[in-house]
């Protein structure tokens, strides 16, 4: 399992979400994990505070490098999983990142998306030998949805500027990814008539904690993939 996981991008591309669904699948496999949230809104410190957490699963709020920096040492000591909500901030997307053992760049299929996240690439990868030994990176798509077949095409030219790998499994654009934040709990612990796909939604999730690392080794055949799909 890979212990320490970093998630963000210079533009919002569903940083929160995404961290919230991994630990959910940690906490579903019984894994201890905590949520650090080191992003502007803090909005896993407010679903933190609803009904229906994990008992395996705390959030902390880390405002600065220092708390960050404490608090990872702390889950590391106590062999929790952690996962690291960056958000955009690029001083925090950077200390997260020398921190933790995978740093994940959320992509969402749009051209502004893409641009924030080859810069976060490219942000990430000035900090080269800095941090933790055999840590590396890769995209991840947020919010996967058709797209015009131009628009996946231009995507992809894009992305193609970057050698960093890509994850073969992302998330889809589900409601059911949402219903947390409103509700508490998580989509393994919510009742069905919370949301539409909650099943397609645990499934999604769980195969990305399997490709991540979380559930198991990580992939190593990861680059290549496309990410868009066309309309």
């Amino acid at each position: 399992m890979i212990p320490v996981i970093a998630i963000g991008s210079l533009k919002t591309s569903g940083t929160t979400t995404l961290a919230l669904s991994l630990a959910a699948v940690a906490a579903a496999a019984e894994i201890p994990v905590v949520l650090i949230d080191a992003a502007r809104d803090r909005d896993l410190v407010a679903w933190g505070e609803k009904p229906g957490r994990p008992a395996s699963c705390t959030v902390e709020a880390a405002g600065d490098e220092a708390a960050l920096e404490r608090i990872v040492r702390a889950a590391r000591r106590r062999g929790d999983l952690a996962i690291i909500d960056a958000g955009d901030q690029p001083e925090m997307i950077r200390a997260a990142a020398r921190l933790c053992d995978r740093a994940l760049i959320p992509v969402r299929f749009s051209p502004l998306s893409v641009c924030a996240a080859l810069l976060t690439d490219t942000l990430l990868a000035g900090d080269a030998g800095k941090g933790r030994r055999g840590r590396d990176r890769a995209f991840v798509a947020s919010a996967i949805a058709t797209i015009p077949s131009r628009v996946a095409r231009a995507i992809e030219a894009m992305m193609g500027r970057s050698t960093t790998p890509r994850l073969e499994i992302g998330l889809m654009q589900r409601a059911a990814y949402e219903a947390p934040f409103l509700h508490g709990g998580t989509i393994f612990s919510l009742p069905e008539d919370a949301a539409p796909g909650l099943d397609r939604a645990r499934a999604e999730a769980a195969t990305l904690a399997y490709e991540v690392g979380i559930l198991g080794a990580a992939r190593e055949d990861e680059a290549g993939e496309p990410m868009a799909q066309a309309a």
